[in-house]
């Protein structure tokens, strides 16, 4: 047990510094765009050509990452290695033939294809949308078979290469969007393009290391193919389900006024962040631990760890997502406010992102959850719940829309994200018999939320303290935020402390341990 708990933190730690370091990077991305682009017709263009492959890549791409990994597990304890490397084999050369067909289908449709993502788009700019969507097009292709690859090796215990690859997008999509300074827009989608191809190209050596030979095979009859397809039909619907909520934006927003698809994904970006660092990394690494418990009929220990993940997920990102409204302004300023960028964008984003990071805790436990569904192979109820969830923000957008305009497709973001957290919560403890409990969390959940209201409160006032001297320019801006959140947390951190949140001392003292340890055998070694 000690070593499975090793193993996962290993993992874990694994993925956060390459998350973190690919969520740095994916800031400086949007910084980048920001600042040679700003939030105008360009810029709206690029984003919605990115919307079309990042449906199919969150489709395809999060379902074979999800559905690889207990899928993968199962196969090879009742059939051997080989035979799992074999079901492989097919199920690659059949999503090739998926992928090339809807390629050169989408191609020739690449206008219709806009049209039907952004019908609010000025002609000019939906036309140049279409011409970017034909360069970016293609990626999916890569981006789907490296999410396949990154479910393969995870499977295998191995995290680095598939938290890489995102990093090494991003590095060279940095460089797309820098060259449009001098060769246009036009440049980022092809920057897109070589990204999604160099994270693929990354992960096949680790694969070979792991025993994995891609030999083409059309097998359609092949047994494991049946079990794939009941296993993955669900999570692939979900998958696709869930990107409604980003066609309701662009739909939506399209009609708006210009700069709203920019200010939108500008804010999710920033509001997103907390889920692929912290929640995104403690899901991918505890996602085999629970598909190994499952398998084996370990309910104790997988109803543990899934209880476990998700009120760690709570203490870590409830008081950010407190920060993040109170601090939207100086966040946005710091990060994007230069160049193109002015001071409407600025505003537009500030509204938005103060209203994703009302959601922010449910889009950081969702994951987790669903990943409890995925690992007992049950991948019909998140799908159920996500119809729901998507059909709730779509009445929500439709309300808010008229009085909030651009800040009301966040907010109705932010509720439907909420509320799915609860109705996994609740059906995930039903299916389990109870098993899966968050009643004793709920003591330790209420301490969480008054220890971040008063994060939140110390925040706002040095922030409205500092910001008479602290008002100008980035660094000074800067300055002001880091000492607000600073506080902030400080106040959080003392205050879950005295109000004795057990998990939350529980992380202290291993923190304090660890960084113990590591003194004491510096100064003997030294």
């Amino acid at each position: 047990m000690t070593d499975t708990k090793i193993t996962v933190a290993r993992a874990t730690a694994i993925i956060i510094v390459f998350t973190v370091l690919s969520k740095i990077l994916g800031f400086v991305r949007e910084m980048a765009l920001a600042y040679v682009f700003g939030a105008g017709a360009a810029t709206d263009a690029f984003l919605v050509a990115s919307t079309i492959p990042a449906i199919i890549f969150a489709v395809l791409g999060g379902a074979l990452t999800a559905g690889a990994v207990p899928l993968f597990t199962a196969y090879r304890a009742r059939w051997g290695e080989k035979e799992a490397w074999r079901l492989f084999s097919v199920m690659v050369t059949a999503l090739l033939v998926l992928l090339l067909g809807f390629v050169a289908l989408g191609e020739p449709l690449s206008r219709q294809l806009v049209w039907l993502i952004a019908p609010g788009l000025p002609q000019g700019t939906a036309e140049l949308a279409a011409g970017l969507t034909r360069v970016v097009l293609p990626g999916v292709i890569f981006f789907s078979l490296a999410n396949l690859y990154y479910g393969l090796l995870n499977a295998n215990n191995i995290f680095g290469p598939p938290a890489l690859g995102p990093v090494l997008t991003n590095v060279v999509l940095i460089t797309g969007i820098l060259a449009g300074a001098r060769f246009g827009i036009a440049a980022a989608a092809w920057g897109t393009l070589a990204g999604y191809a160099a994270a693929y190209a990354l992960q096949v050596p680790y694969l070979r290391r792991v025993g994995f030979r891609y030999r083409p095979a059309w097998d359609i009859k092949h047994p494991g193919i049946a079990e794939a397809g009941a296993m993955l039909g669900p999570v692939l619907v979900g998958t696709g389900l869930g990107q409604i909520y980003l066609i309701i934006d662009r739909i939506l927003a399209s009609g708006l006024a210009q700069g709203s698809i920019s200010a939108l994904n500008y804010a999710q970006k920033v509001a997103l962040l907390p889920q692929g660092v912290l929640a995104g990394a403690l899901a991918t690494a505890l996602f085999p631990l629970l598909a190994e418990r499952a398998a084996v009929q370990s309910e104790a220990d997988y109803a543990r760890a899934l209880v476990r993940g998700v009120s760690v997920t709570l203490i870590m990102t409830l008081p950010l997502a407190v920060l993040l409204v109170v601090l939207a302004r100086p966040t946005v300023e710091v990060l994007f406010m230069r160049g193109a960028f002015d001071a409407r964008a600025a505003a537009m984003t500030t509204l938005a992102l103060a209203f994703f990071g009302v959601g922010m805790v449910g889009q950081c436990i969702n994951p987790i959850l669903t990943r409890g569904f995925y690992a007992r192979q049950d991948s019909v109820t998140p799908l159920k719940c996500a119809v729901v969830a998507i059909g709730l923000n779509l009445v929500l957008s439709l309300i808010l829309i008229h009085p909030l305009k651009h800040g009301g497709l966040a907010m109705a973001n932010s509720l439907a994200a909420t509320f799915n957290m609860f109705q996994l919560s609740w059906l995930l403890k039903r299916s389990t018999g109870g098993l899966v409990s968050f009643a004793g969390m709920r003591r330790d959940a209420l301490k969480v939320l008054v220890a971040s209201i008063a994060c939140g409160l110390a925040a706002g006032l040095m922030n409205a303290g500092l910001a008479g001297t602290l008002a100008h320019g980035t660094a000074a801006v800067f300055a002001r935020l880091l000492a607000s959140g600073g506080a902030g947390l400080f106040v959080f951190g003392v205050t879950t402390w005295f109000l004795g949140v057990t998990e939350f001392r529980a992380l202290v003292e291993k923190v304090l341990v660890f960084a113990f340890r590591g003194r004491h055998t510096k100064a003997v070694t030294g």
